[in-house]
């Protein structure tokens, strides 16, 4: 099996053929250019690292925490392995522990911000475009190496290189296993290719539970070998075999994690594993329209190493790869399955193992439709530096509104006296919990209720897991019955979406008021008339606010947590609030 990539072409104007004749005068030197340094790892790294490194610090650096990572903040900042592992036991996250007990080691080692805290996933991601583009030069050839970093950049899937969880990881482990695994079969290397493979595939399951599915497409590429090899690979297939080491030792916490799937909030429909592609793939479609656009504007004609390679993906690239990147792609509409019958749970972000397979079959399409000429690539080139500039920007510019939104929620909420708060958008609580100042955190709650939950939305691990993990979380978090039959009177703050039960349940409390309103959210005033049931059963999680009384007086919870000067002003007085949707703009 040879995975040697064609060469650059020696002569652009061979390579544009008679139709560079006509071509304007930039277009050939855009040709030459490209011939001459498109194909070379320095200058494309370069390029990557400034259209990087420096954008997505600014984004780790400014984002505010919401739910998920305030779960990785909290969790990370457990005493040890021990008091994560009786946290994670509880069943209320998903996660591995090995990944918080990494985010736990880096805050010890560099402190405890918003960039410490996101920061293997900013290095995963990288990590992913890195070997995306190893990748891609063995596949596709040298001269689209900037393609294959930057195509990551232009995908929605950027938002995951700033998100505090697990899946940038994941995807940057997946697609380092993938290289190693084609450089493992192509026997290059293998004393170290195969053990690397054996590691990067455990480092990915250690990150997210559903990187094993990844194991799948490689697994179908290890049959296809055999069937051309007439033998096993037995160093390879031990190597996918030890990928299932993080499944044996968390077993325990995966099994606790079960007992939350059957009314879990990813609740799976079969439509879902379809628009996981323009989800997750965002730009992809675009580039390969323009890619389409190009070739007939232009009129390119193939260049001469694209002529000459035989091989069905360009270069000639042997069946096994083939598979395995055909396979790949098709892991939403098997995760759906299993989704469907096992797990009960499927989002777009489990699936984020399929998006490297996508890229690399994306990247020779376009391959096939420029012709492989030079010029092309450094046109795509030049699109997806704009493109990966406007994801950029959007996901900066939700940054900003999403402060300006928290900030006008406090600010409404400080007008409203001393009376106490129930919140029922979990987004907003969490974030007035953790940023607000300790007198109006003090004021919130999060009223809890399960059955409730699973009785209005279908779903309840919302309200049983923050139930569950009470002791290690400092919030106010307590039953809906416990609350009501302390409080004669509440305000009731948030939305009417399908993530909040209350305003369903407030009839059987008593009188409701419509006090204001802040955009899409409520501000209702809730006298209790009635007593509501009290549904709780022996099995169900206490609901004892521990760590939150511990904490009940001092500054904002990030100052506890992080640096002050690390810790964005979120409720100010002065700041004012957002009532009408043409002040958000």
């Amino acid at each position: 099996m040879k995975l040697t990539s064609a060469g650059v072409s020696s002569s652009p104007q061979k390579a544009l053929g008679g139709a560079t004749r006509g071509a304007p005068g930039l277009l050939l030197r855009l040709e030459a250019t490209w011939s001459r340094y498109g194909d070379s790892r320095p200058i494309a790294y370069v390029l990557f690292a400034i259209l990087y490194v420096f954008p997505n610090l600014v984004l780790a650096r400014h984002k505010l925490l919401w739910d998920d990572e305030l779960f990785t903040l909290y969790l990370s900042k457990t005493r040890g392995w021990t008091e994560l592992w009786r946290a994670l036991s509880t069943g209320a996250d998903q996660h591995p522990p090995s990944f918080y007990y990494l985010t736990h080691l880096i805050f010890r080692l560099a402190g405890s911000t918003h960039v410490t805290l996101r920061l293997a996933p900013l290095v995963c991601f990288a990590l992913f475009c890195v070997c995306l583009c190893e990748i891609a030069r063995l596949l596709v050839g040298p001269r689209w190496t900037l393609v294959a970093l930057l195509l990551p950049l232009t995908t929605p899937a950027l938002y995951y290189a700033t998100e505090a969880r697990g899946y940038g990881m994941e995807v940057g482990f997946v697609t380092f296993s993938l290289w190693m695994w084609i450089l493992a079969a192509e026997g290059r290397k293998r004393a170290w290719t195969v053990p690397a493979l054996a590691v990067g595939l455990c480092l990915s399951i250690a990150s997210h539970y559903y990187a094993v599915f990844f194991l799948i497409p490689l697994a179908a590429g290890e049959l296809a070998k055999i069937r051309l090899r007439r033998s096993i690979d037995v160093p390879v297939c031990c190597a996918l075999l030890a990928a299932l080491i993080p499944l044996v030792l968390f077993a325990p916490i995966i099994l606790k994690a079960k007992t939350y799937s059957e009314h879990f909030w990813a609740v799976p429909f079969w439509s879902q594993m379809l628009r996981w592609y323009p989800n997750m793939t965002g730009n992809l479609l675009l580039i390969l329209l323009a890619a389409t656009a190009l070739t007939f504007v232009l009129r390119i004609p193939a260049s001469q190493d694209l002529q000459d390679a035989n091989s069905p993906l360009g270069a000639p690239v042997a069946l096994p790869v083939a598979v395995v990147l055909t396979t790949s792609v098709l892991l939403p509409i098997l995760g759906e399955i299993v989704a469907q019958f096992i797990t009960q749970a499927f989002t777009d972000r489990y699936f984020i193992a399929a998006l490297p397979g996508t890229c690399i079959i994306a990247l020779w399409v376009l391959q096939r439709l420029l012709r492989n000429t030079a010029a092309g690539a450094a046109l795509i080139s030049i699109l997806c530096i704009l493109l990966a500039a406007q994801e950029w920007r959007q996901l900066y510019k939700r940054q900003v509104g999403n402060l300006r939104l928290i900030r006008s929620a406090a600010t409404l909420l400080r007008r409203t006296g001393n009376a106490p708060i129930v919140i029922s958008d979990i987004s907003t609580f969490h974030q007035l919990s953790f940023y607000g100042q300790r007198d109006l955190a003090n004021r919130l709650a999060y009223v809890a209720d399960p059955h409730r939950s699973d009785y209005y939305l279908g779903h309840d691990t919302v309200d049983r897991g923050l139930l569950a993990l009470n002791p290690w979380f400092p919030l106010n978090v307590v039953w809906w019955h416990e609350w009501w039959r302390t409080h004669p009177f509440s305000l009731v703050y948030g939305g009417v979406s399908d993530w909040a039960w209350h305003t369903f349940a407030l009839d059987e409390v008593g009188n409701v008021q419509l006090l204001n309103r802040d955009l899409s959210h409520l501000l209702l005033g809730v006298t209790r008339t009635n007593m509501p049931e009290d549904d709780r059963t022996p099995s169900d999680p206490p609901g004892k606010p521990m760590l939150y009384d511990q904490l009940a007086a001092g500054p904002p919870l990030c100052n506890v947590y992080m640096p002050a000067d690390h810790c964005p002003v979120v409720d100010d007085p002065n700041f004012p609030p957002v009532i009408t949707y043409p002040e958000l703009k």
